[in-house]
């Protein structure tokens, strides 16, 4: 992507709204595509582009969903489109600091914790009649057939002989994917929930001054799925925080979620890999070790 090309892009999109350039213009890379922070006075939008086909009409669909559940603040889209052969979507400025960047503070990190745990519950008690959500909008009662919908291209994508998994990676996955039905066999009888899909706490601000969570952003591929694919994320940035133990304690999870919590994970890994063609095969080899020390 061309950085000059998207803040000239963003530039233009702060002008159409405002009337007036901007005197703040700050470009950011992200794993998906890059984030410019505009602003000058009190005037502030964010404009995210993607490298992902489809991806800014995916998340305009999440933030108009989460927004409608959550009760935390959520960035209104003020609108969206594509130039010059880039898609991107235009969004309010929310307020906060990121909470990877939490202060190691007893009292702080607790506040937060506790009101972000329980955002993610009160989130995933939204479930659909229907069952779990299938990628072509249609719905599954059966978690089974949906993780076969979410993940059958995926898989079908790493045994590819153009996709660049090793060998043993392969046969590794091929392992994983023949014994899915008994991996998630704990957990067929349960519900679906809405899911944020990349809830890790650096997709979330907080307040400097109360210390609660002042903002969710950066939905992956949200929709009424299983919980525990954002439980999983829960463990990613800031362990030392604690927010996965917490929720844990706050809500019963089945038997076997060690198991699944790596299993999710890779799954999750190897999608990546398919959208954005990321491929990292030591990472990949240390998380088949924490799967196995786990099965063993």
């Amino acid at each position: 992507m061309n950085k000059p090309q998207l803040k000239t892009i963003a530039e233009n999109a702060f002008f159409t709204m405002f009337r007036r350039k901007t005197d703040v213009c700050d470009i950011q890379e992200t794993f998906y595509g890059w984030v410019v922070f505009l602003a000058s006075g009190k005037s502030k939008i964010v404009v995210k582009f993607s490298r992902e086909i489809g991806r800014i009409g995916k998340e305009v669909a999440s933030l108009e969903q989460l927004r409608k559940i959550v009760s935390c603040p959520v960035p209104e889209i003020y609108f969206f489109g594509r130039e010059a052969g880039y898609d991107y979507i235009v969004l309010d400025w929310l307020d906060g600091v990121s909470a990877h960047q939490l202060p190691d503070d007893s009292k702080a990190v607790m506040i937060f914790r506790e009101d972000y745990t329980d955002i993610l519950l009160a989130l995933h008690e939204h479930q659909h009649p229907q069952g779990f959500e299938l990628s072509n909008g249609e719905f599954s009662q059966h978690l089974g057939s949906a993780f076969d919908d979410w993940m059958g291209s995926v898989y079908h994508y790493l045994m590819s002989a153009g996709s660049p998994f090793s060998s043993k990676l392969k046969e590794k996955f091929t392992d994983l994917w023949e014994n899915r039905t008994k991996i998630l066999a704990p957990i067929a009888h349960e519900s679906s929930s809405f899911v944020h899909d990349d809830c890790h706490i650096a997709n979330v601000l907080f307040d400097p001054t109360t210390f609660k969570v002042a903002g969710l952003l950066d939905p992956c591929d949200s929709g009424f799925k299983h919980r525990e694919l954002d439980v999983i994320h829960l463990f990613d940035v800031r362990s030392d925080l604690h927010i996965a133990e917490r929720y844990l304690e706050k809500s019963h999870l089945d038997d076997g979620f060690e198991e699944r919590r790596h299993f999710f994970s890779l799954w999750d890994d190897a999608k990546h890999s398919r959208n954005m063609g990321w491929y990292n095969e030591q990472w990949l080899t240390n998380k088949f070790s924490q799967y196995e020390s786990v099965i063993q």
